[in-house]
């Protein structure tokens, strides 16, 4: 009973440490956020003059003072915090048009082989793990995937194992070679575990995700008693 009592109140304690770190962020992740909104402001409006201008600083302070705590997401697998829209612009410029590359190539490999009919069509659903700790990241690859046309993502474990839909070999070769989910990585200043799953491997990670669910799920429920 002791011990149990004892294990409750060190999850008690380090879930207000965790709190206090994400109550407590950084200076310069607001400016980032305030950065962002009063450059949309300007570039949607249109119009500069000084009015406008002081409108805009404004509202782009009242919005980013209430709504960038809400930008803090805690990594999947540590206890960092992350500001889920720091990211390095050149970088992050340089995969964007990356990636427009990639649409407009696998656009018309797509357009090729449903002109040429189902013999060059091989639907089928591939699995890889990519292990990334910040879930921006893991967002912003499951999106990349399914911009790119002849890949659809259709789930993604706790463990970073993605299921993908891919529409032909040629979609499944240039997914698994590995070359999108390392520039995620480098975006992202992350060190990932990436490697090509069979089904048994996709089988046995999806029964551990739900077994770690449920462990959580029940320590949740320890907390409450």
């Amino acid at each position: 009973m002791y011990n149990c009592k004892r294990y409750i109140l060190g999850e008690a304690m380090k879930n207000n440490v965790e709190k206090e770190k994400r109550q407590n962020p950084s200076l310069c992740n607001w400016v980032e956020l305030f950065v962002i909104l009063l450059a949309g402001w300007l570039i949607l409006s249109g119009i500069f003059e000084l009015k406008f201008i002081i409108y805009g600083v404004m509202t782009a302070g009242i919005i980013s003072l209430l709504c960038f705590r809400s930008f803090y997401m805690k990594g999947v697998h540590s206890d960092r915090y992350y500001f889920l829209i720091h990211i390095n612009p050149i970088r992050l410029l340089i995969y964007f048009l990356w990636l427009l590359k990639e649409i407009v190539k696998s656009s018309f490999s797509v357009t090729w082989n449903v002109y040429r009919g189902k013999k060059s069509l091989h639907p089928q659903i591939v699995w890889f793990q990519a292990n990334y700790d910040n879930p921006a990241a893991r967002a912003l690859l499951a999106n990349s995937i399914t911009l790119t046309p002849g890949t659809v993502t259709v789930d993604i474990q706790e463990d970073g194992t993605y299921s993908v839909h891919a529409l032909t070999e040629g979609a499944k070769a240039g997914l698994l070679d590995g070359t999108m989910q390392g520039k995620v990585a480098r975006l992202f200043g992350e060190t990932i575990d990436f490697r090509v799953l069979d089904v048994e491997e996709a089988e046995e990670n999806r029964k551990t995700a739900r077994l770690i669910e449920t462990t959580v799920t029940a320590k949740k429920g320890l907390k409450r008693i």
